[in-house]
């Protein structure tokens, strides 16, 4: 149930972005970049990383319905939480590991962020462009999970069974375009 008095109970992050065009147009357009756009990480890999963010950040609704993209990219769905649990053992390789033990670091106290840090990705083979589509996956996440979570937005099972498919289908851009379409 959402907390504004201008949202329907049953409203999702689109709704928040149909009710402020003007900001989140191009916002969206700028997810749209930021997720599908070209990357040394391929898109499942920062849907995996914004799953992992928001399970880390205790946001249902963002880790759910990215879960969900996570899945339909062909990732197992138990992974993110394995990510949380442990990460050591989870089932990534040590190069992609290396990434999320800074994606983890950048949420939990992006102060700590340190020189060090970066030697330790450039080690693990990772180069600038990649380090910086992670930190923009990342601060995304960190955004949309104090956004979601401070409307009180959530999602029920039919919401997500239909989400992960359409963001990996239609992306950011159109799914709020065709929303616009359908409730206009």
């Amino acid at each position: 149930m959402t907390y504004p008095k201008n949202l329907a109970d049953d409203a999702k992050v689109y709704d928040v972005f149909l009710g402020r065009p003007q900001t989140f147009t191009p916002f969206t357009e700028t997810c749209e970049q930021i997720m599908r756009g070209r990357s040394p990480l391929s898109a499942g890999q920062r849907e995996l990383i914004g799953s992992y963010v928001s399970r880390l950040n205790s946001c249902p609704y963002c880790h759910d319905v990215h879960n969900e993209a996570v899945k339909a990219y062909g990732f197992d769905s138990a992974l993110t939480q394995q990510l949380v649990d442990n990460l050591d053992s989870a089932d990534v390789d040590d190069q992609f590991r290396t990434l999320l033990r800074f994606v983890r670091k950048i949420t939990e106290g992006a102060y700590r962020v340190s020189e060090r840090d970066y030697e330790q990705l450039y080690a693990a083979g990772w180069d600038d462009d990649a380090i910086h589509d992670a930190v923009i996956v990342t601060c995304l996440f960190n955004f949309m999970n104090r956004l979601v979570s401070s409307f009180g937005i959530e999602a029920d099972d039919a919401y997500l069974a239909l989400a992960g498919p359409r963001i990996k289908e239609q992306g950011y851009s159109a799914s709020l375009e065709n929303l616009a379409e359908s409730a206009g």
